[in-house]
């Protein structure tokens, strides 16, 4: 076990490094200068002011002292300062954060109640109709774009019958019924795609699950079917399927960046996207490293999870 957290912790921490540089490089290579976004224009601005700017923003520096001062910053919670307002950045996360965390939340929490009774009922009966309407079901929705549902159900629910709002935020503490009317039609846009792909993972581990010899004894017991596949089928199965719950909750932070913006909710979505316009560097690599370590950290908590509750596992990796 020892061995198992300090290899899985140690390739955690390269893919967190790796990320970090291919975040800075990609952002340094973009079009654009955040300096002339900041001015508007730099016509009638003398050079010594310009460059009194690039100095005090740090961009006259080269791009890897750049790099290690924003590193070296992050493990003391130093993540530098906006350039257009001069606002710490993990001040203006610490803001966002807390809308993104719940709609992600509510997404996945719906994602779960919808994908499990669907997946057992489409095992049950493998090429049945229930199943092939699922599976015609899940595929479309795994093509369909969040943003799009998010649009589409705005106008739906907003605009043509006016049942809610369709855009604001109100904090849970504030008001939890107003809370939940504006958080809906974001949650359920996220669930539209998260669903599908939970639902994929469940139905095949089930299906597996049913063709195993201990199914086949405990049918030959007698026991009914329902408490077969409830009792036995789908308690092995939820094991591997937490697996695709980690990668779903990651995949569902990173989608929430368009649909915040559509629902004009103020999460790290909706700052990512008005870091990205004006050029600002400095908040927006800090939001995409934190929406990819989200990813990362999520998946090393279930392979954990997984490796302790799964004995199977445990078995495989000492015999590796």
């Amino acid at each position: 076990m020892r061995s198992y957290l300090i290899t899985r912790v140690a390739v955690t921490l390269g893919m967190l490094i790796a990320t970090s540089i291919i975040v800075f490089a990609v952002l340094r290579v973009i079009p654009g200068d955040p300096l002339v976004t900041r001015l508007g224009s730099t016509r009638g601005v003398s050079q010594e002011t310009i460059d009194h700017l690039r100095h005090q923003l740090g961009l006259d520096r080269s791009v890897v002292v750049q790099y290690l001062a924003w590193v070296g910053g992050i493990p003391r919670g130093d993540l530098g300062k906006s350039y257009f307002n001069d606002y710490p950045v993990g001040t203006l996360i610490g803001q966002r954060i807390g809308a993104t965390m719940e709609l992600t939340i509510l997404a996945v929490a719906l994602s779960v109640l919808l994908a499990v009774p669907a997946a057992v009922l489409s095992a049950a009966r493998p090429a049945g109709p229930f199943d092939r309407v699922m599976s015609a079901l899940s595929s479309f929705g795994m093509a369909f774009p969040p943003f799009v549902a998010a649009i589409f159900l705005l106008l739906l629910f907003s605009v043509q019958l006016g049942w809610l709002p369709a855009r604001g935020y109100v904090s849970l503490a504030d008001d939890p019924v107003e809370n939940l009317r504006h958080m809906v039609l974001p949650a359920i846009s996220l669930a539209i795609i998260a669903t599908p792909l939970i639902l994929r993972y469940l139905r095949a581990d089930l299906v597996e699950a049913l063709a195993s010899p201990y199914i086949r004894t405990a049918e030959g017991k007698g026991v009914p079917r329902r408490d077969v596949i409830l009792r036995h089928a789908l308690r092995n199965a939820l094991l591997p399927g937490l697996t695709s719950v980690g990668l779903i909750f990651g995949y569902t932070v990173g989608g929430a960046v368009l649909v915040e913006y559509v629902f004009g909710l103020p999460g790290l979505g909706s700052l990512a996207v008005e870091s990205a316009v004006k050029r600002d560097y400095a908040v927006l690599q800090s939001v995409v490293l934190l929406l990819s370590a989200t990813f990362i950290v999520a998946m090393l908590i279930v392979d954990i999870l997984s490796w302790t509750l799964d004995p199977r596992l445990r078995l495989r990796g000492a015999h590796a």
